[in-house]
């Protein structure tokens, strides 16, 4: 591309020399740059406040992080504790479900040691439902298994007992027993070292309940012998 030659025809005292910097002057250039300046400080302005809130926020967020671990630690101990009251409260359930008269046990007692026939014992007493117990019980007689339950029949607070099952068993230091009507006296002693083991289911009469002092006939019924 050529370029173009400028030749100025107007008098030397006319001719005004152009200032090549005279461009500077000019307002659209001014107010552009002040505008671009404006621009600048308005957007690093706005980046410091975003980057101060962001710093606030994470350390907002720090701090609730903080907070939900204790509270999970606390949740976790809220969980163990409700386990706890759980198990406890099935615990105080099953105790509230058993019987608590003061009197039934002493009379169950009382009608059990008058019942027992001389040459028999027992070895375990179990609370069934239903208000029912079961005797596991020895005895060296076979024929005091039902004596044993007739005096059970008999007593206030039982009601007619069922054998479960009744075998021979053997017992160590076991004592002659004397011999039954009918048996001689080497048979007896031929038994010496052997019993008999049995099972009893006895119902409790409902009176078992009743905390009220017992009548004159109970009374006089405890307190007999065999």
């Amino acid at each position: 591309m050529a370029l173009m030659i400028e030749v100025n025809l107007l008098p030397a005292e006319h001719r005004v020399v152009r200032n090549e910097y005279a461009w500077l002057g000019e307002r659209r250039v001014v107010y552009s740059a002040l505008a671009v300046l404006v621009t600048v400080v308005a957007a690093w302005m706005i980046w410091l406040g975003l980057t101060a809130t962001l710093a606030s926020t994470q350390s907002h967020i720090d701090a609730l992080q903080k907070e939900i671990h204790t509270y999970d630690t606390v949740k976790t101990q809220i969980k163990a504790l409700e386990d706890l009251k759980a198990k406890q409260d099935k615990k105080n359930q099953a105790l509230r479900s058993i019987s608590v008269s003061k009197k039934r046990w002493v009379r169950i007692l009382e009608d059990l040691n008058a019942s027992v026939p001389p040459h028999t014992w027992i070895l375990s007493i179990k609370e069934e439902g239903n208000d029912r117990l079961a005797i596991e019980g020895r005895t060296y007689v076979f024929q005091e298994v039902a004596q044993f339950m007739l005096q059970l029949e008999r007593r206030p607070f039982f009601d007619a007992p069922t054998l479960d099952k009744i075998e021979q068993v053997s017992v160590t230091g076991a004592p002659t027993v004397p011999a039954a009507p009918g048996t001689s006296g080497a048979a007896a002693s031929s038994k010496g070292n052997s019993a008999f083991a049995f099972t009893l289911h006895c119902p409790l009469n409902p009176s078992i309940h009743s905390d009220e002092a017992a009548t004159d006939g109970e009374k006089g019924a405890l307190g007999n012998g065999h």
